[in-house]
């Protein structure tokens, strides 16, 4: 689109070309200027009200989603009213580098949005089923965690940091992120590439979800440590766990096995976090640490250290 200007005079001059002024770089410079102004990519009390409003998801025409300016939008629930969803709603995150570097997929009212609301499809795991036997499975592999020589050096690093020299942490719970499913079967082309191995080579089905297995063993040892190093005045431990993922068989699992699960849709345990909880996050899908520096400041993060941004590790 051209525009005309005039100088002084009146006089005509060369119009103006809009070439580079793009929705997403205007965008991209308004976010960058609201970060470096200290304006919060995340709040509790909106993570817990997204959390709400997808618990409510077969009620609700739409979804209300606050940006970084403040600003709200509101996203159609393509689920109202239905009695037998196929999809579940889960809460995706936008990172900070989302809003300044790479343009968001969707249209440019969501270009402020460091939440939104996404859908997974249910038909594969509703056809697959549960894993079996998958109870004994965790006890398995909780047996061997607890008797690894990793175990032994991470308890003993655990309650060097959390009794100190004279100046113990005091911690009431301990928050979980993206433990994985113990539910989950493999897909079909891993199904192929494993039955086409030499029989001494193929590996069970059941190997998928070792890594899942393993990190709430580890939670728990967490949550056994914590609990032996207390001073909550009578109060007690908590262990929650948060994933969007969790079936309804894991979920009643780890609640028969000591874990609190929250945030059913993935935003939920964000609002429990505070100064005196240990987080766990292995391998989280949502920038976990993004989220912690904005809403508090805990005692223990467990997380990965290397992240990629503009394509390198930082």
């Amino acid at each position: 689109m051209l525009k005309s200007t005039q100088d002084e005079h009146g006089q005509l001059l060369e119009p103006l070309l809009d070439y580079g002024c793009s929705p997403w770089r205007m965008s991209s410079q308004r976010a960058a200027d609201l970060y470096d102004s200290g304006v919060k990519l995340w709040r509790k009390e909106d993570l817990a009200d997204i959390e709400q409003q997808l618990a409510q998801s077969r009620s609700l025409e739409r979804f209300t989603v606050r940006r970084i300016d403040g600003s709200l939008v509101h996203i159609k629930n393509p689920m109202f009213g239905v009695e037998k969803p196929l999809w579940t709603s889960y809460v995706k995150f936008q990172e900070f580098w989302r809003l300044v570097k790479a343009t968001p997929e969707g249209p440019p009212e969501i270009y402020h949005c460091t939440y939104l609301v996404d859908w997974a499809n249910q038909a594969r795991r509703n056809y697959d089923g549960p894993v079996e036997n998958a109870r004994l499975l965790f006890e398995i592999s909780q047996k061997r965690w607890s008797e690894s020589e990793t175990c032994k050096a991470f308890t003993a690093q655990l309650y060097k940091l959390l009794e100190g020299a004279g100046n113990a942490k005091r911690v009431t719970k301990v928050v979980c992120f993206g433990l994985g499913d113990l539910n989950v079967k493999p897909p079909d082309w891993w199904r192929q590439e494993n039955s086409s191995r030499p029989e001494g080579e193929r590996e069970p089905e059941t190997s998928v979800i070792e890594g899942a297995l393993i990190h709430h063993a580890i939670a728990l040892t967490l949550a056994d440590i914590t609990r032996s190093c207390a001073n909550t005045g009578g109060m007690s431990i908590r262990l929650l766990t948060q994933d969007p993922k969790y079936s309804s068989e894991t979920k009643g699992m780890l609640q028969e096995i000591g874990f609190e699960v929250v945030g059913a849709h993935g935003a939920g345990g964000f609002a429990e976090l505070d100064d005196k909880s240990i987080v766990f996050s292995p391998f989280p899908s949502a920038p976990v640490s993004q989220i912690i520096a904005d809403l508090a400041r805990p005692a223990v993060i467990i997380c990965p250290r290397v992240v990629e941004i503009f394509g390198r590790p930082g």
